[in-house]
């Protein structure tokens, strides 16, 4: 039977998300207990789990499921696109949240932004820090505005080291009732670090595994 293990297997809580090192755990975990407020940009290539960082910050923060503003990036090509996407009644924001969460979220996926768009961003982001959150995520942080990235806290997100990633996969190996030997899955999640670093990788690469036990 072929399993979707990425999709199956898919952390549902920071408890369960994979840190490729303690540098991001830490910086995290600082979001997750009001140590750090300005905005978040997370970059890093593809499949490295940025997305999926960003999606459960917010539900960990708020200590319960939280209510996102997903931002589609092509949508911030100009000024009054910017301010259309985050526009509030500013004295409202001051004192209230969407549903009393502690942040309005917003979560912008593989940022690219315009020059035309800059300005107004950064307005946003000044006049809404400590009411909103705003994490970003990019394969290109060199593309990001400087300004931009000067008032966020900037995240790399590497793949995982194989070693790193082996519990993951030998939970997941084994909940579908499989035995097999952690050094063949040590080697065999190396040889997927070596042709591409990439956490989706390694979930193509248990599946391969399962397939062949």
């Amino acid at each position: 039977m072929i399993v979707d293990t990425e999709a199956k297997y898919r952390p549902t809580s920071l408890a369960d998300y994979v840190y490729p090192n303690n540098d991001v755990k830490a910086v995290i975990e600082a979001y997750a207990t009001g140590d750090i407020t300005r905005p978040l940009i997370l970059c890093g290539s593809n499949g490295t789990g940025k997305s999926l960082l960003a999606s459960l910050l917010p539900t960990a923060i708020e200590g319960r499921k939280a209510e996102v503003n997903y931002v589609r990036a092509e949508d911030l090509n100009s000024n009054k696109e910017v301010r259309t996407q985050f526009a509030q009644n500013k004295q409202f924001a001051k004192f209230f949240t969407i549903n009393n969460q502690r942040y309005n979220y917003h979560i912008i996926e593989e940022v690219n932004f315009d020059a035309k768009a800059t300005d107004a961003f950064k307005v946003v982001l000044d006049e809404y820090r400590g009411t909103d959150l705003t994490i970003i995520t990019t394969n290109s942080v060199h593309k990001i505005d400087a300004g931009i990235r000067d008032r966020c806290e900037l995240v790399d997100v590497p793949a995982c080291q194989p070693h790193v990633f082996l519990g993951r996969a030998l939970h997941i190996i084994g909940a579908e009732g499989f035995a097999v030997d952690e050094e063949m899955v040590l080697r065999a999640l190396e040889t997927a670090y070596d042709i591409k670093p990439s956490n989706r990788s390694y979930y193509k690469k248990i599946e391969e595994i399962m397939r062949m036990a």
